[in-house]
């Protein structure tokens, strides 16, 4: 009788599908453990990873790379069964970009945690990554002119480089994000609009003290144009080519706007994990 409850309880606690955590730059599978040990707190036996790829320095390499041994390190841990997976930072992008190219995924939630999903174009100025600081005081234009070449865009950070009064040269010369978008290579949209469709939910959150996504909307699929104006995610051009539109119509995609919490606690915040991750396990 004892282990008959013992399993019920098991059971009812349990989160409906196995969970997975991806990083982001410069950090590694440890900084997900957090959110993991929430998971296993809150609903115990639920089996979770901190997937370990491309950690601390490696996570410089370029995206579409990344996404590619991604698809591959989850088709090796053999879960049969219906995936969660949550990205934090650049974490994020690449997990989308691998639900867009992976046909046949069995992930149905993707938790999208400050995710630069349309880029960011300006550099961080609070990052405590010493890598980021030499960086602070560069112009966009010299971003631009060196992001924007062949050497750049080996370059995870190249790859994430949108300048707003740029667009013809970040057409032209990004060889990820644009083609991620559905805004230039137009002819496979129609499958990465299926693949993505095959989520359940998007979960897609974000906040203006982010600090280091600028602008921290790009964490929505919002993002500025030429004049530094904010086109939303439905007004932007990809919108439906993505299936972005199909899957709001049908309540799939969640917004989850949290203040006051910087871009590295995202993914310690309570608040954040109460309101914006737990929920969406059960």
């Amino acid at each position: 009788m004892l282990v008959v409850l013992c399993l019920a309880v098991f059971a009812v606690g349990r989160a409906t599908n196995d969970v997975l955590l991806m990083h982001g730059l410069l950090d590694n599978h440890n900084t997900m453990e957090r959110i993991a040990a929430r998971i296993q707190e809150d609903f115990p036996g639920t089996y979770t990873h901190s997937i370990q790829l491309f950690p601390d320095v490696q996570s410089l390499t370029s995206l579409k790379l990344q996404s590619k041994k991604l698809i591959k390190y989850i088709k090796r841990l053999q879960r049969s069964g219906p995936l969660t997976i949550i990205g934090h930072s650049q974490g994020a992008v690449i997990t989308r970009h691998a639900l867009e190219t992976w046909s046949g995924h069995n992930i149905t939630t993707f938790v999208s945690v400050a995710g630069p999903h349309l880029g960011v174009c300006k550099v961080p100025i609070n990052h405590e990554e010493v890598e980021a600081r030499r960086f602070q005081g560069i112009s966009n234009a010299t971003l631009s002119a060196l992001c924007y070449t062949d050497a750049g865009q080996e370059l995870s950070v190249c790859n994430l480089w949108n300048d707003p009064v740029r667009q013809e040269a970040y057409l032209s010369e990004n060889k990820f994000l644009p083609s991620s978008l559905c805004q230039t290579n137009k002819k496979g949209c129609a499958e990465k609009a299926r693949n993505l469709k095959r989520l359940e939910r998007m979960v897609l959150i974000a906040g203006p003290q982010d600090g280091e996504v600028y602008p921290w909307q790009s964490g929505l699929f919002s993002y500025y144009d030429e004049h530094w104006s904010m086109v939303e995610r439905a007004d932007q051009d990809f919108y439906k080519r993505l299936g972005l539109q199909y899957m709001e119509k049908r309540g799939q995609i969640v917004e989850c706007i949290k203040g006051g919490v910087e871009h590295v606690e995202f993914v310690f915040d309570g608040v954040v994990y109460e309101d914006c991750i737990k929920p969406y396990l059960a």
